[in-house]
């Protein structure tokens, strides 16, 4: 099965505010963002509840001077794309670039396409768009998909941006390693020039036709459940190197007890990744309540205020949103993914106030506070010991100082194995013996 059977490519040009870039040498921002947004079907699976999104989005920065000549970004620009028939879809395992320098006198920067794009060449002649705009303009490119193959598609802007906008400083020090540099306007003229509405309709397709079928290519005899897996381990990975043992398991515990939970980070792409980790926690449960990994900040007043449990990611460096997060409801629990933190609400959610007389409410919300963080702090050992058993547990009689050990790529693994061990004990009504 092709992996992008079912991926629609979007151009877009964001009005937004900027997160977690990177700044190249021509005076541009630029950052690589994993997210979702919900389908529009109607179907109850993981796989039908949302569209997976990868974007590569470029902002004109207010601050950085190009540490570069115009010549050498002119130099370094696409001139021309130029029709060659032998273009075909071949799966190769070694990518070869459609860039290269034209044969004639005068060399210029030319990119094979597979079809002949006259409007585009036309427009691409003209004034660049990087000229055009204003500081602070953004451009950006999308895949979105209905199948969760946010990998691949990763790897496919990654390989397009690197070989667009890589570039060699010939001028630098022979004895010092190279450092990577990228000059952004090469691959930021291009997108400008799609976005006329001229321009053939072909001209995306046919841009990223080389990069899409590099990184297709070593998955098309695999189902696409295997790049899920994929993402799956990535995203758990993230999620335990932002949250310590201790305060990972008592936002798992939160969670289980379907509490109100909000999600901080400045990256959008944490924010997607804790959301998916912690639901991986769940299971063989599954959290039927609200789920938004990134919230939109026009719906952020409604939303922190639903009356039922839910799972929200705000991110936390628009104006809005910090006000927001210090102001959170007394019971809402914050989950702060930049510090690594939990701070657990003032008031649990529950019924015990409504159905019985004479029990005082607070001393109720109280007693479950403090054997919510007894339970995280035991639970959280056994996380500790199966992330890093060496620093962990440096008091035990039996630890002598080994070599530091490469960390085990399957730490998430370990840790969905105790999640999954305490549910199965939990609903069985047994004791928990993990906790021993």
């Amino acid at each position: 099965m092709f992996a992008f059977s079912s991926t629609v490519l979007l151009l877009f040009m964001p009005n937004l505010i900027f997160f977690h870039f990177s700044y190249s040498i021509d005076g541009w921002e630029v950052s690589l963002t994993n997210f979702v947004i919900p389908s529009q079907g109607s179907g109850g699976s993981d796989d039908d509840k949302w569209m997976y999104c990868v974007s590569l989005v470029f902002r004109k920065s207010f601050n950085a001077a190009p540490q570069v000549s115009e010549r050498e970004i002119n130099n370094a620009c696409v001139q021309e794309l130029q029709h060659d028939a032998s273009l075909d879809e071949t799966t190769s395992q070694d990518f070869k670039s459609p860039l290269s320098m034209s044969e004639s006198d005068d060399e210029k920067r030319i990119m094979k396409v597979s079809q002949e794009l006259k409007q585009f060449n036309c427009k691409l002649q003209e004034k660049k768009w990087s000229q055009q705009v204003r500081q602070g303009s953004t451009i950006g490119l999308a895949l979105i998909s209905s199948r969760n193959i946010t990998s691949a598609m990763r790897e496919t802007l990654s390989l397009l941006y690197d070989d667009f906008c890589g570039h060699s400083n010939e001028g630098q020090d022979a004895k010092r390693a190279p450092k990577k540099q990228h000059l952004c306007q090469p691959l930021v003229d291009i997108l400008g020039t799609l976005h006329p509405h001229e321009i053939e309709a072909a001209s995306l397709g046919c841009v990223l036709q080389p990069y899409l079928t590099h990184t297709t290519s070593r998955w098309v005899n695999r189902p696409i459940s295997h790049q899920t897996d994929i993402f799956v381990k990535a995203a758990g990975m993230q999620l335990l190197q932002a949250l310590p043992p201790v305060p990972l398991a008592l936002a798992f515990v939160t969670l289980l007890l379907e509490q109100k939970v909000v999600f901080a980070s400045s990256r959008r792409g944490m924010l997607m990744s804790a959301s998916f980790a912690m639901t991986q926690l769940l299971k063989p449960l599954k959290w039927a309540h609200l789920q938004v990994p990134l919230v939109p900040v026009s719906m952020l007043d409604e939303l922190i205020h639903y009356p039922a449990p839910f799972m929200l990611g705000i991110p936390t460096d628009e104006k809005k949103s910090a006000a927001v997060l210090g102001s959170l409801p007394s019971d809402v629990t914050l989950i702060d993914l930049d510090v690594g933190r939990v701070i657990l609400a003032s008031e649990f959610s529950n019924d015990t106030s409504k159905t019985s007389v004479g029990i005082n409410s607070d001393a109720v919300a109280g007693a479950l506070r403090s054997q919510v963080l007894f339970l995280s702090e035991c639970l959280g050992g056994s996380f500790g010991a199966a992330i890093n058993r060496d620093s962990w547990c440096s008091d035990s009689p039996l630890q002598t100082m080994n070599e530091p050990t490469k960390q085990c790529t399957d730490d998430f693994t370990e840790v969905l194995h105790i999640c999954e061990d305490f549910i199965s004990e939990f609903i069985s009504g047994k004791s928990l013996k993990l906790l021993l």
